[in-house]
């Protein structure tokens, strides 16, 4: 059973549908309004009452998960939103500590999980994401850079 799970949304109608079971979104192909549910041990860290942008939301998240790796921690804030997006690494070996918070704590919320597949999850949901973006928005919409980061993360994304 996997520790880490995660999907993407967008939001059609006013509701959150997967994004492969979408046929259109609310918005324009420029502001995707959707989310990412990020769960690890059931734990949700991201899900659908943390909603925006969702087009730039995934690169916010790989960039920070990417930032881990260069330099030990990583970063980034939603876009628009005082939440932050917190990885490090856990006091023990092979895992990473993940928060999701504001600066006033009224969202706090952290899981603890294993790296590898943390990484690979992630890198599998985000291409999954990108490509589901091109199908409603067209090639254009991908984020190629996000994209050579997932990749680098595992051998096979598809």
């Amino acid at each position: 059973m996997s520790r880490v799970e995660a999907t993407s949304y967008v939001r059609a109608d006013g509701e959150f549908r997967a994004i492969a079971q979408a046929s259109h979104h609310d918005g324009d192909c420029d502001y995707v309004p959707g989310a990412i549910s990020l769960k690890v041990d059931g734990v949700e860290l991201l899900g659908l009452d943390l909603w925006d942008d969702v087009n730039w939301l995934w690169p916010l998240v790989i960039q920070a998960l990417d930032e881990f790796r260069h330099s030990g921690s990583g970063k980034r804030y939603f876009p628009d939103q005082p939440i932050a997006i917190i990885v490090e690494a856990a006091p023990w070996g092979g895992n990473l500590l993940l928060t999701v918070t504001t600066s006033d704590k009224s969202i706090h919320r952290t899981a603890v999980a294993p790296r590898d597949e943390l990484f690979e999850t992630v890198a599998r949901a985000g291409a999954h994401f990108f490509r589901e973006l091109g199908r409603l928005c067209g090639p254009e919409s991908a984020a190629g850079q996000e994209e050579a980061v997932l990749r680098s993360w595992v051998r096979s994304v598809n």
